[in-house]
């Protein structure tokens, strides 16, 4: 089918199949991926009128919409100079193009990256410098789909998400305890939209942020002492979950790397030094909580 502007605007295809823009990566690939980022390579023939050999698909997780595709253009297909030019018809000129034409002959290298925009749609096209060899067949360069429109694709998780941050703040204004912990390096805030990507994380609530800081993380309960959490200055997590009762407390000793030691609790972490007081306190006080389980790993910062 012709590639056109409405078409990659609505959604994609994988060979006949047509997806809205939203559908669920389990619904295009089931049982793929079991939890985390989700991306998977499955077998498709054709994409937007182009031979194809397969289709990479990419989304935050099993559970939310893909939101990046990949295909692999074949061989037996249009040469890449057609390819090119066939885009440029239906798309107009790119909005960046690089040429490498040296590196013509060379399977791992590109000798052309091209972008095109549509509104919340980016389009990319690269080209190989020889014929590059997969487990579904050769590829001559690759298409790549990228759908941008982030509060679309949010909607539907974002209420729920919502609510439990409404829930913590609560629990927060009446915190029965707070221990707070200081560690050698600024903490970074997790990427944004949480709902999309690790909705288990939620805002940090205004009296606990207050109390840390760039360096700062906290374990603290809700008033009756029975539900605790983990929080820097930006992201909290509530523990005791199905995916937040195991916690992992590394102390990897300096060899290539200088080292370091870290608490991490699904995609909840901090880092510090090598034999960090602040972890090693914070484990301490995470052993004492019913109902958790504190993995201890040793290693070499290689």
């Amino acid at each position: 089918m012709p590639t056109t502007v409405d078409d990659i605007a609505r959604g994609f295809r994988i060979g006949d199949t047509f997806y809205a823009w939203g559908t669920l990566f389990d619904a295009v690939a089931p049982g793929a991926v079991e939890a985390g980022y989700a991306s998977t390579e499955i077998a498709c023939a054709s994409a937007y009128g182009f031979a194809t050999v397969s289709a990479a698909i990419t989304a935050p997780r099993p559970d939310r919409p893909v939101m990046g595709l990949t295909y692999e253009l074949a061989g037996s297909g249009p040469s890449a100079k057609d390819v090119f030019a066939q885009l440029v018809v239906r798309l107009g000129a790119p909005t960046s193009i690089d040429r490498e034409e040296e590196n013509a002959g060379n399977e791992s290298a590109v000798v052309l990256h091209a972008e095109w925009s549509r509104g919340e749609v980016a389009l990319a096209l690269s080209l190989y410098g020889a014929a590059r060899p997969s487990d579904f067949g050769d590829g001559i360069g690759a298409l790549y789909v990228n759908w941008d429109n982030v509060a679309v694709a949010s909607a539907p998780f974002i209420d729920a998400w919502r609510a439990a941050n409404e829930e913590l703040a609560e629990a927060a204004a009446a915190a029965a305890m707070v221990h707070t912990f200081a560690v050698a390096y600024p903490i970074n805030p997790l990427p944004a939209p949480a709902c999309l990507h690790h909705p288990e994380i939620l805002k940090t609530p205004a009296p606990i942020a207050a109390r840390l800081g760039e360096v700062g993380f906290a374990l603290w309960s809700d008033a009756a002492g029975t539900r605790w959490h983990l929080s820097t200055a930006a992201d909290s997590i509530v523990l005791g979950g199905p995916d937040s009762s195991t916690i992992q407390v590394l102390e990897i000793e300096p060899a290539k790397g200088g080292g370091f030691a870290g608490i991490e609790v699904g995609p909840w972490s901090v880092r510090s030094a090598w034999l960090s007081r602040a972890i090693a306190d914070a484990a301490r006080e995470l052993e004492k909580l019913p109902g958790l389980t504190v993995e201890r790993h040793q290693g070499h910062d290689v």
